[in-house]
Order: structure tokens, then sequence, then C-alpha cells
């Protein structure tokens, strides 16, 4: 059943036009992905759907349609959706339940006025009907809910209690996607779902959503999460839209097909074209046959023509330079510890080598911004050292902290600090990182995030390095960007050390991993598919304080353990006590899938349970 009608939405900015006649329907079941380049429109087609944005008037003065279905639910994420930052992190949580909650207080109520007045069977009827509804409305386990969300998205049991005010901007993003989540609207509306997230809660996501009962609109550029939630992708492209039934990687087929499709329909339209024109060319003068030449000149006239299919190329073109030390030690970790007052993470390892591309992976609270900070020598070890072979010339990439506020125009930043490359060179170079014409004019003050992303990007590569620092190079980036970052990265031919959510990104450019957790770290060998396999195993091994035996191309993995977290005990005791009484509800055991889930967890927890023991018994 159709959800949302869009109907010949335009928006243009003045006499800038931004995108004309988009259609598109969302229906129930949809994960509808909308892709594109930044600057296209993605985010403001999901704003006019909200009504944040006006639907702009076409040329004739007609304005498009936005239709939502009546009585369903939109949701949007956003921080509008936190009601009071007085409140605590549970308490606007549970505001989602506020229907609920009241309903167990009126049960309360009257729960206390039987037992007062036993015989009073209006009193014994109000309170069947009370329960009815509470049950009806899943009552039991509201609680359940909101404690599992919250801890979904990173939140301690400490943080409940802490007031709202006293959260990152980051964190109220999470808690308002949390909120979000726990309403369970029709249909979910969401702009860039992942940003803010670490990997762990990416994976979940992935589960949570793949599964949802309702539609999903989102906007994306992590290659993995489209490709993983999706179902189907529409492509914003100089102001229109195409579709696609499937997900990222039915796109990219696809897309190819209708390319190559297009190009033979062209090529063949073309030799007809030209072989008319031969005709009309070589008989129009002669008397006899003029009558058939015309005839052909009005079948040309007729013909719809079709427009040469462009292929889309990376509008990024660059490389790194650097001066590789090929099999050279660059780095080594010596036993340590990262943190500020206390160690976020203990006795680190390590060697690091002149053309090693080590992204380092970890929840947010980590240390992984923290590691590259002691690497520039920003801060010192609490323990341990850094040991660096030979003098590095080391760039750096902080994460959305791009200190660029001038009001100088691109082109003049870039000569003032790159005297040598003249006018015409300092053009050519911005073109590669897609700044055309009077782009190069542009004040940075007014810059994107994106462009400011780009800007530092073509800073850095004039500058030869023997290793790079990148914290989230992705971010602000389209997909077109990514790919031309990711080649870029590849062909480097020094050392680069990265932190990096999106795992399509690590995948192709890590040939090391260093990833941290809460409890220790482990160094890795080869991409992040291969080493997600092994993480299970390293944690569980780490609790029993020995390794697995793991295939893969390197023994090169480090493990370490700080403590056993005796806290997880009790608190996976009380959970499986949960998930045996949620087996014996209807609702659950009359559905599979959730069975599923409930003995994969199980499962799980079980094993983390006995494993804890174990290790535990060894401590003692």
């Amino acid at each position: 059943m159709n959800i949302l009608n869009v109907s010949n939405i335009r928006k243009s900015f003045g006499y800038s036009l931004l995108f004309d006649h988009i259609s598109f329907q969302v229906n129930d079941g949809d994960h509808l992905a909308i892709i594109g380049e930044n600057g296209t429109g993605k985010s403001t087609i999901l704003k006019m759907i909200i009504g944040k944005e006006e639907i702009s008037l076409s040329e004739v003065g007609e304005k498009g349609t936005i239709v939502i279905a009546k009585n369903r639910r939109v949701g949007y994420l956003s921080q509008d959706v936190i009601s009071s930052i007085d409140n605590t992190l549970y308490e606007e949580a549970a505001l989602v339940f506020q229907e609920v909650i009241n309903l167990e207080k009126e049960i309360g109520i009257i729960s206390k006025a039987v037992a007062n007045d036993p015989d009073n069977g209006d009193l014994i009827d109000q309170l069947g009907r009370k329960m009815s509804s509470f049950e009806a409305q899943n009552g039991y386990d509201y609680h359940y809910k909101i404690d599992t969300m919250l801890h979904k998205f990173n939140f301690s049991d400490e943080d409940f209690s802490r007031p709202i005010s006293t959260f990152s901007g980051g964190e109220r993003t999470k808690l308002a996607f949390a909120k979000l989540l726990l309403n369970e609207p029709d249909l979910l509306i969401l702009d860039e779902p992942t940003n803010h997230l670490d990997v762990s809660t990416i994976d979940w996501l992935e589960n949570y959503l793949k599964s949802y009962h309702g539609a999903i609109l989102f906007v994306s550029h992590d290659r993995y999460f489209i490709n993983n939630v999706a179902n189907r992708i529409i492509e914003l492209e100089e102001g229109s839209i195409e579709e696609y039934s499937g997900n990222f990687d039915y796109y990219l087929h696809e897309k190819q097909l209708r390319f190559d499709l297009k190009k033979r329909q062209y090529e063949i339209q073309r030799r007809e074209i030209e072989k008319m024109e031969r005709f009309i060319a070589f008989y129009k003068p002669k008397p006899r046959f003029v009558s058939r030449a015309k005839d052909r000149e009005k079948k040309l006239a007729r013909i719809q023509r079709i427009d040469a299919p462009k292929e889309k190329v990376n509008h990024l073109n660059f490389n790194f330079e650097g001066e590789g030390r090929d099999n050279k030690k660059i780095l080594e970790f010596i036993d340590a510890d990262f943190g500020y007052d206390k160690p976020l993470v203990s006795n680190v390892s390590g060697l690091l080598f002149g053309q090693d591309k080590l992204a380092i992976m970890g929840d947010n609270g980590v240390g992984k911004t923290t590691i590259l900070k002691t690497i520039l020598q920003n801060i010192r070890p609490l323990h341990g050292r850094i040991r660096e072979f030979g003098q590095l010339r080391i760039g750096y990439l902080q994460q959305n902290d791009f200190a660029l506020a001038s009001e100088e125009d691109l082109l003049t930043y870039l000569t003032d600090q790159f005297p040598t490359l003249g006018e015409k060179d300092g053009r050519n170079h911005l073109g590669k990182f897609g700044f055309y014409g009077d782009d190069v004019f542009k004040k940075i003050s007014v810059l994107s995030g994106g462009e400011k992303m780009r800007l530092i990007l073509s800073i850095i590569v004039l500058r030869k390095y023997d290793l790079l620092i990148l914290d989230e190079p992705t971010n602000h980036l389209d997909l077109m960007s990514r790919e031309s970052l990711i080649e870029a990265m590849q062909n480097f031919d020094a050392a680069i050390i990265f932190v990096s959510h999106d795992r399509y990104f690590i995948d192709m450019v890590a040939n090391r991993i260093l990833y941290i957790r809460r409890d220790g770290y482990s160094f890795f060998d080869g991409s992040y598919q291969e080493f997600k396999p092994q993480e299970e195993k390293i944690v569980e091994a780490q609790a029993k304080k020995t390794m697995p035996a793991i295939e893969k191309k390197s023994t090169n993995i480090t493990p370490n353990n700080n403590r056993i977290n005796k806290k997880r005990i009790p608190i996976i005791e009380n959970r499986l006590r949960e998930i045996e009484k949620a087996e014996y509800q209807e609702e659950n055991y009359m559905d599979h899938q959730k069975m599923a889930v409930l003995e994969k967890e199980k499962t799980e927890l079980e094993t983390e349970y006995l494993s804890l023991l174990s290790a535990l018994e060894e401590e003692n």
C-alpha cells in the first residue's frame, strides 16, 4: 500500500535550478535509498517531504505535490525529537511509552482499590480492561525495549540518569535516533544515518533496519549500509532521477547495463541518421528522385533524437605523492598506554612499515583519535613509548575540524601557500578536486563540509609525506569522491594510518587493522572483511586467556586483555531469564523469525557467560 507519493516536485534557488519533475512513491516494505553527488538535492527532497523546505513553482506557475497517506506516522531523524535537555536520558526515551506508563500507573491505583474492596465488581472489570489494554500494547516489555535500544547506541547504565544537557551533539543525535526507532513510525526518514555511529552500532542498525516492519526512505554515502538495507534505489543526477529495484550491487550492475543499452541505441540511430543524410544529399539534386529525398527529410525530422550517453567519471582526479620506505620500519608501539588521566587502551605493541595502510577501528570513545594525537606528539603516552625510525614528514587530516574560516578565495588561499604554482597551475590543481571555473573564487568561509574536505586534500597532495594520518577522511564526501580518495590512497607509496567507520573504504584501502575494544585490542594483517569473522573468536579467546586457531595470511595478531568484566555476569543472567520468558509469549513463538533472533542471542550470551566463568575461575 502506498505511504508517500511525490509528484512533479521542483526546487530552484533564484535562477539556479536544483531539480525538476521529480516523482516517486514509497510503499509498505520499501527501503528506498536516495543517492547522488553532494549538492544534487538529496537532503532537500527529504526536507520537502517533512515540510521544512518549500516546493518551487514551475515556469508556468504549477506546483508539484507531496502526499502522505492518512493515519500513517512519519518519523524524521533530527534532534528536534528531544523534548527537553533537562530530562535524563532514560526519562526522554521513556516518553515514547508515555501512554503505556500512564496506563501502568492507573493499573497500580485500581489494584490498590481492589485490594481494599475485593468484592467491588466494577473495579475488577475496570482492572481487567486496563490489564488487557496494557498487554495489547506490550506494556510488560517497554523497559526492556528502552534498555536494549539505548545500550545498542552505546549508552551505559550510568548514562541513563544523566541530564541530556551534559551530552555532546553527537550523543544527542544518537539519543534522537534511539527515540525515533522506539516510536516505530510507518515511514522512517533518515539523512546520513550512519554519521556519529561506530562500526558495531552500524552493524546492529543494518540488521535492525533490514527487518523493520515499516517503510524507510534514506540518504546515505555509506556503500555497505546502502547495500545491506536498500531494496530500491533512486539516483539523483543532473536534476532528474532514475530508479533501480534492488540494492547497491544491483544498482551498479543495472546502471552499466542501461548505459550499454543506451549507447547501442544511440549508435544504431546515429548510423541510420547518417545513412538518411547521405541519401538526401545524393538524391535531392536529382529531379527524378527529389520526392524520395523529401520523404527522407520528413522522416528524418520526425526522429526523436537520442542523446549520446555520458559515461560517469569521478570528478576528483588526484594522487598523493610520498617517498615510501618499502619494508623498512617507520614506527613502533612499545607497551604504550594511550589516554589522558587514565588509559583508554593499554600495553599496545606493534610495528608499522613503510607502505602499510593501517586502519584503526573500534567503538566511539575507545581512544582511536587519542592514538593519532599521541603519534603526532600532541600528547604523550601514559606509559611506554612510540619509537620513530628516522625523521618522518607527517601529514594530518583532523576529523571535522577544518579550521578554515578565511575570507580569501580558494585560488588565493592555495597560491599563498604554494607561490610557485601560479594562477594557471593553481586553477588546474583545484580542478582535480572538483573546483571548476568560477568555483576557484569562492570564499573559504562559505564552503560546505565536503568542499572544505576537498580543499584540505588538495593541499595535502602538494606536500610529499612519509606518513599520512587521517581521522575520518570520508566525512562529507559523496560516493564518487570516496572512490577517488580510495584510488589515491591505494596508489600512495608511503604509509597511512587512518580512523574510519566506513567499512567499504577500510576494506578497499587497509592492509592492516588495529581494532580497539574497551577490554583490549588486536593487530591483524588483512582487510576488515577478513578480520570480521575472527573478532568474536578473539574476544572469546581473550576471556579464556588463550588464542584461537585462526586461518589467515599472517600470524601477526597481538591480543591484549585489560580486565575480566565481572559486571557482565549478572547482566547476562538477567537477560537469559528475560529471553526464556519471551520464548513463551505468543507473539514470539508464533513468529519463527523472532524465535530465531531470540535463540541466536541466547546462544551468544550462554557462550559469553561460560567464557566469563571460566576466566574468573582461572583468575581466582
